[in-house]
């Protein structure tokens, strides 16, 4: 069973990163003043395509990773610590499935339930780790849970970020491109590029902290 848990654990991790590297990629298409109008929508269509990976990993992280350390230390963990992770897995990976359907489309409402979600696993995993410090839990735990908790939060600010991002784009799908919306697209990107580099330097740490490359 252990095994079995860190095998999904890594490859949600490998998910995560691969897709967010495509997204990434793709994201330079979009923004080529160059190509037309067309063309960037396609590379528009993969980019969200790619960015499933990592919306689908982050629950999959986070119910594995409760189901290891209730596994791992069963004296100092509550016996519900796995029941409730895959719980939040199951809720979360439900709405991301249903946001990028058709019942998305019906159901705008959704897309606020999801974040309202994301906002009380920052909170829950900061709390977890205040609590897990009581415990006892070994401190490169309570980092993982803690850096995992700002990896959340930036999935937050990117999703902020990219709104003025997204009115400059259907402007350009409807209008046709500009200037000034090419230039608005290029600078509300580069802001979500921060927060996708804290990301990918959180998964780094967090990867080298689970194989204990770290220690802490």
């Amino acid at each position: 069973m252990y095994s079995a848990l860190l095998y999904i654990h890594v490859l949600a991790l490998v998910y995560w990163l691969g897709g967010d590297l495509g997204t990434y990629l793709s994201s330079r298409h979009v923004l080529r003043s160059d190509l037309g109008v067309e063309s960037r929508q396609t590379a528009f269509k993969i980019l969200m395509e790619c960015d499933m990976g990592p919306r689908l990993a982050m629950p999959i992280i986070l119910g594995s990773g409760c189901h290891l350390a209730a596994l791992r230390w069963p004296t100092l963990l509550p016996g519900e610590t796995a029941l409730i992770g895959w719980l939040v897995v199951a809720i979360w990976v439900g709405l991301v499935a249903a946001i990028h359907s058709s019942i998305g489309h019906r159901m705008p409402s959704l897309a606020r339930w999801d974040l309202r979600l994301r906002f009380a696993v920052v909170f829950t995993l900061l709390a977890a780790g205040t609590y897990g410090l009581s415990l006892g839990l070994p401190g490169w735990v309570l980092l993982k849970i803690l850096i995992f908790a700002v990896l959340v939060a930036c999935g937050i600010a990117v999703r902020f970020g990219l709104k003025p991002f997204a009115l400059a784009y259907v402007q350009m799908i409807n209008e046709g491109a500009s200037e000034a919306g090419n230039a608005a697209m290029v600078t509300h990107m580069g802001v979500v590029r921060r927060y996708v580099w804290i990301i990918w330097l959180g998964l780094f740490i967090n990867a080298a902290l689970g194989l204990r490359v770290i220690t802490f």
